[in-house]
C-alpha cells in the first residue's frame, strides 16, 4: 500500500493513477501556462521498486529528482534513477518508508528560519517584516550590517515561487559578509537589505508562481499593483536608494543558456556596471575545481531585446527607473552543467564568490 501527499510547505502534485506504475502530474494551479514545478511525499511500507511517470511534459532533470528523507535536507537521487525526462525509479527499504521527491532543490520558510537561527544573535543581523501577504503571512526582510551606513544593497528573490536554488546562493552570500565583518568592517559602511520570499504565499503553498493570472509578482511593478509585496518593495527601494539592486531568479528548466549562471542585461548605463561585476565574478570562479565550484561565464548573459528579455514592468526595471546605479536580474539554474550537479553547498559557495565580487565592486565604486 502506498500513500502520496503534498499537504506540507511547498507540496505540489496531482496523482493520476496508482497502478503498477505511479502516474503523476505537476499541479499548474493558477498559472496561465504550462510550467514544471512539483514536490511530493510518498509512504510505502513494502520493500519494493516503484516507477514514477509524469504525464504532463518533461519535468525530471538530468540527476533524477531531488530527494529527501526529512523534507529539509535535499540531495539528488542520481542519474541511475532516471529512466527518461518523464520517469524515474526508486526502491523503498523498510528503514525509510517515507521519502520526499521534488523537481529541484526546495527552499522553504523553514530553511530560512534555520539559517537565521545561526546568526540571530549577531548585532549586525536584524529581521523585520516587509508587509503582510494576501494570506496574512509575514513577508520576511533581513538587514545585514549598519542600518545607518552611507551605502546600501538590496536583494530580492522568489518573485516566482518555484525558483528555489537562488536562496542557497543568497545564504552563502550573506554568510560570507557576516563571517568576515569582524575582520573587514565592510558592513560598517554598507548595509544589505534582503527580501527572500516576495511571493511567500506561493512559496509555502507550493505554487508554480511563474505566469500567474492575471500576472505574476515580477510583472506587478505597475501604477496599481495587485499584490501586497510589490508596492512595499517599491516604497522601500525608493526610500533606500541603494547602490546595488539584484533580483534573483531561476531561468527555464534546462538547456543552453538555462544551464549557466547569467545576468539579464538592461540596455541602459547599468550594463557597464553589470559587466564589471560579472568580470569580477568570472575571475573568482575560474580555475577552481569544476566538480565542486559553479562557474560564471559572461558569454551567457542575455542582452536586452534578445529572446525573452524585453521591456516589461519587473523589479529590476523598477530599480532602474529609481536610478539605482546597478540594477539587474541574476539567473541561477535549477540543475547546472553536465559535468557538475548543483548542490546546496555548491550553490552556497557560488554565493560566497558573488559576495567577494560585490565587496571589490563596492570598494571600487
Amino acid at each position: 500500500m502506498i500513500h502520496i501527499r503534498s499537504d506540507y510547505a511547498g507540496g505540489n502534485i496531482k496523482v493520476v493513477s496508482l497502478d503498477e506504475i505511479v502516474r503523476l502530474e505537476q499541479d499548474i494551479r493558477d498559472s496561465s501556462y504550462w510550467w514544471f514545478y512539483w514536490n511530493f511525499c510518498i509512504r510505502c511500507e513494502e520493500e519494493r521498486e516503484i516507477v514514477f511517470e509524469f504525464m504532463n511534459g518533461e519535468v525530471i532533470g538530468p540527476w533524477g529528482p531531488a530527494y529527501s528523507l526529512d523534507g529539509m535536507n535535499w540531495t539528488w537521487l542520481g542519474e541511475q534513477s532516471l529512466i527518461n525526462s518523464k520517469s524515474f525509479v526508486y526502491r523503498f527499504v523498510s528503514e525509510h518508508p517515507e521519502v520526499y521527491f521534488a523537481f529541484s532543490l526546495p527552499y522553504q520558510l523553514l530553511h530560512l528560519e534555520r539559517f537565521y537561527d545561526k546568526f540571530k544573535d549577531y548585532s549586525i543581523v536584524r529581521r523585520d517584516t516587509l508587509c503582510l501577504s494576501e494570506q496574512k503571512r509575514e513577508v520576511p526582510l533581513l538587514r545585514i550590517g549598519n542600518a545607518d551606513a552611507p551605502q546600501h544593497m538590496f536583494f530580492s528573490s522568489r518573485h516566482h515561487a518555484c525558483e528555489s536554488t537562488v536562496n542557497y546562493v543568497l545564504e552563502g552570500l550573506l554568510e560570507l559578509f557576516i563571517e568576515e565583518h569582524s575582520v573587514s568592517g565592510f558592513l560598517d559602511q554598507f548595509c544589505i537589505h534582503f527580501v527572500p520570499f516576495v511571493d511567500i504565499d506561493g512559496v509555502e503553498n507550493g505554487n508554480q508562481g511563474k505566469g500567474r493570472a492575471p500576472h505574476d509578482h515580477n510583472r506587478d511593478y505597475i501604477d496599481q499593483p495587485i499584490y501586497a509585496a510589490t508596492p512595499a518593495i517599491m516604497r522601500y527601494v525608493s526610500a533606500l536608494q541603494p547602490e546595488v539592486g539584484i533580483d534573483f531568479h531561476c531561468p527555464h528548466k534546462w538547456g543552453e543558456r538555462n544551464d549557466h549562471v547569467f545576468f539579464v542585461k538592461t540596455g541602459t548605463e547599468a550594463d557597464r556596471r553589470i559587466e564589471r561585476l560579472g568580470q569580477l565574478l568570472h575571475d573568482l570562479t575560474q580555475g577552481l575545481d569544476s566538480n565542486r565550484e559553479i562557474p560564471y561565464d559572461p558569454s551567457y548573459d542575455i542582452e536586452m531585446g534578445d529572446d525573452w528579455n524585453q521591456l516589461s514592468p519587473t523589479c529590476s526595471s523598477f530599480m532602474i527607473q529609481e536610478n539605482v546605479p546597478m540594477a539587474v536580474s541574476m539567473e541561477i539554474p535549477y540543475f547546472g552543467l553536465v559535468y557538475m550537479q548543483y548542490t546546496a553547498d555548491s550553490l552556497r559557495r557560488l554565493g560566497r564568490r558573488l559576495a567577494q565580487a560585490l565587496k571589490i565592486y563596492m570598494r571600487e565604486s
